[in-house]
Parts: structure tokens; C-alpha cells; sequence
């Protein structure tokens, strides 16, 4: 084998190791959170919930994902997420990143699989979502709700463990 080839074989595996440790770290070091989760709106169509995504890099090197799908379950049950896009997000150094606002809508047909009386319940949720007032909405209810994201950072996939937001 010529001397050229082992030289840029060696040379190309180096490189891809520090490019490994590099993001090792960034994903090691990195705080994603759930920012905001929040009941938007209540109304004929279900229930609106938003939410950010706030990333914190301590590290030195960026990384760069795609925009986040949000899933929303109960009790690890699936209810709803939003549509994945193809959006990418730089995450500087040394530095937060919020990502754009992710909204997830849940109609009250799929509600009254998981919520028994659904139908009765509506003016208390209403009712509880123009007071502004989470718990009351969560009580109505009566079931817990969790949300987790996933999203590729660097070309690696990632998926949070679920939060609960009722």
C-alpha cells in the first residue's frame, strides 16, 4: 500500500475521532428542558398545548439539530405530537438556544378514549382555562400528562425522557 494512502487513512481516522469526542461532550454537557409548557387554548376543536425548548451548551463547540418533535402521552400512552420538520437549529458555545414555539392540539374524540364523561367535563375545562388556572384543568381532566421530545443533534439521534405538565 503506498505510504500517501496510510498517511490520509490514519489522518481521516484522527479526524473523525476528535469530531466523536467533540460531540461526546457537547451531548454529555448539554441541559435541554421543556420551557414553558403551557394549555394555550380550550375550545370547540380540543384542547391547545405549547411549549419551548431551551437548550444550554456549557461547552466550546456547537452542534447543530433539527427542529424537535414534541409527543405528548399519559401513562406512556400516545395521544399526540406535531408534525416533524425539516428545520435546523445552530447551538452556539457557551450560550442558550430557546427553539420556536411547538404547538400540540388534542381533539375531544381522542380525549374520550382516555377521559370517561368527557362531554360534562368541557365547561370545567373551559371555565378553568379562563382563569388561567393549570391545576383546575389538570383535576378536570383527571388523567396525567406527560410531553418528551426527540430530535437529531449532530446527526445522532436523541429523545428525552418524559416530563410531566399534569
Amino acid at each position: 500500500m503506498n505510504n500517501w494512502l496510510k498517511i490520509g487513512i490514519a489522518g481521516g481516522l484522527i479526524f473523525g475521532a476528535i469530531k466523536l469526542f467533540k460531540m461526546k461532550t457537547v451531548s454529555d454537557k448539554m441541559i435541554s428542558s421543556l420551557s414553558n409548557p403551557r394549555v394555550h387554548k380550550v375550545d370547540i376543536s380540543g384542547i391547545a398545548f405549547r411549549t419551548e425548548i431551551k437548550l444550554q451548551n456549557p461547552t466550546k463547540n456547537d452542534m447543530t439539530i433539527t427542529k424537535p418533535v414534541v409527543t405528548l402521552t399519559t401513562k406512556g400512552n400516545y395521544i399526540t405530537s406535531n408534525s416533524p420538520e425539516n428545520k435546523e437549529f445552530t447551538i452556539k458555545p457557551l450560550g442558550i438556544t430557546n427553539i420556536d414555539t411547538i404547538e400540540l392540539i388534542i381533539g375531544w374524540t381522542t380525549l374520550a378514549g382516555y377521559v370517561a364523561g368527557i362531554i360534562s367535563k368541557i365547561p370545567a375545562l373551559i371555565a378553568a382555562f379562563k382563569k388561567k388556572d393549570l391545576s383546575s384543568i389538570a383535576s378536570s381532566l383527571g388523567i396525567p400528562l406527560e410531553m418528551k421530545y426527540s430530535l437529531y443533534a449532530n446527526n445522532i439521534f436523541y429523545e428525552s425522557d418524559p416530563q410531566k405538565i399534569m
